[in-house]
């Protein structure tokens, strides 16, 4: 009824600013006025923990959500899987997707570009690439987000020549490259000690139009 969604409305405004400790008050807020909590409700307050950087909080809502027999959704396993990566928790992450696969969720793009770049800030790149490889299987369709996580994952482990095979791989797909897939690639060439591949890019991202950032500059300069 109308008092399921005003909270929900309260607790998604706590989503965008992060107060997760409001967020949890209001769920709260619900219980005690016997009010029944929604997934959107359970969503918005995993959001906020995400936002607020507090992947163990959102892990405790994401449990009281199961105990009390509300079904997660595709937005709750994405939200959590953005908690943990935000956290630096990929093996968190991990056991996450892997819940969300065996709930019959599927390859969802967003969830596994989350979980692809927690790998990439633990360092794990074969894990992130076999990932990426296994959204192809399923039937999905690799994003923008996915390439570039997976692009970064790999030139963090020195698989420089992995990293700008996908890059390849992107632009054949006529994806939108974007200054983050540059920077990426840039990087991935000084791994390399790939100086003139690097000026190519510069000069491809000049034709494209494509504003350098500091990012950039500071990978090419490096590079030479």
């Amino acid at each position: 009824g109308k008092n399921e969604v005003t909270f929900s409305s309260a607790i998604s405004a706590c989503e965008k600013s992060g107060n997760w400790r409001k967020a949890l008050e209001l769920l709260g807020g619900m219980e005690g006025a016997g009010i029944r909590k929604t997934p959107i409700a359970y969503n918005a307050a995993i959001s906020a923990c995400e936002k607020g950087l507090n992947p163990a909080k959102a892990m405790e809502i994401f449990g009281q959500m199961k105990r009390e027999g509300v079904e997660p959704t595709v937005i709750t396993y994405s939200a959590l899987i953005s908690a943990c990566e935000k956290g630096q928790q990929w093996k968190l992450a991990l056991e996450v997707l892997e819940e969300m696969k065996a709930a019959g969720h599927g390859a969802n793009v967003i969830a596994y570009s989350a979980c692809i770049s927690a790998l990439s800030k633990g360092q794990q790149w074969r894990r992130a690439l076999e990932l990426f490889l296994e959204i192809e299987r399923s039937g999905g369709v690799p994003s923008v987000v996915t390439y570039n996580s997976t692009m970064t994952a790999l030139e963090k482990g020195l698989e420089w020549e992995k990293a700008l095979d996908l890059f390849d791989e992107m632009k054949h797909r006529r994806m939108p490259v974007t200054v983050v897939s540059y920077g990426s690639a840039i990087a991935a060439c000084e791994k390399g000690y790939q100086w003139q591949q690097c000026l190519d890019f510069l000069d491809e991202m000049t034709e494209s139009g494509i504003r350098k950032n500091v990012i950039i500059f500071g990978a090419a300069m490096s590079c030479m």
